[in-house]
């Protein structure tokens, strides 16, 4: 695997390596999945709502949420999985799987679904931290040398994580606490 080094300057100039340092590291962290506190996440699209109403009631009808979000690891900014996001916001819900990558890392690329609209690595980030969104399915991202695993993650596991019950259950992945 090779750094990118174009986003790790980025990321350098935005926000200065001291904050980078206490960030999360990406050695440790990457190529993992964890529970990881909603609250902390950066989008980069919005979402269409017949997309949501559909996710949605697949949750509810099947009670497991099949795939993790994907998340780099470096700036909390989510990569795919915005409709599965906001589907657990509106149900109330604290926590979501997420696959965390190493952004700067070339075993992932992006790529434009819109011609009108640029996308890069750099962009991307730039975008969800200011707060801002792309319009709903901008950017395609491609891994290279692995996928995804479903993790089937239940319902009834997000909905406790959601009401503080940590101490009173075992859980199926770890729960991300830094940050």
């Amino acid at each position: 695997m090779v750094v990118e080094y174009e986003v790790v300057y980025f990321l350098v100039s935005r926000f200065g390596r001291d904050r980078l340092v206490d960030s999360l590291d990406p050695c440790r962290y990457s190529l993992k999945t964890f529970l990881v506190p909603i609250e902390i996440l950066h989008p980069h699209e919005s979402v269409f709502n017949d997309i949501v109403d559909y996710i949605m009631r697949d949750l509810l009808s099947t009670g497991f949420l099949k795939y993790p979000i994907v998340v780099d690891a470096r700036t909390l900014v989510v990569l795919d999985g915005h409709h599965r996001l906001e589907v657990l916001k509106s149900l109330g819900l604290r926590y979501i799987p997420a696959f965390l990558i190493d952004y700067a890392e070339d075993y992932v690329t992006v790529y434009p679904l819109r011609k009108e609209i640029p996308v890069s690595k750099t962009l991307i980030i730039d975008t969800a931290l200011r707060n801002s969104l792309y319009p709903p399915k901008t950017s395609k991202h491609v891994y290279i040398g692995f996928s995804i695993q479903p993790t089937y993650i239940p319902l009834e596991v997000l909905k406790a994580l959601s009401q503080n019950s940590f101490a009173k259950r075992s859980y199926p992945l770890p729960i991300l606490t830094q940050h």
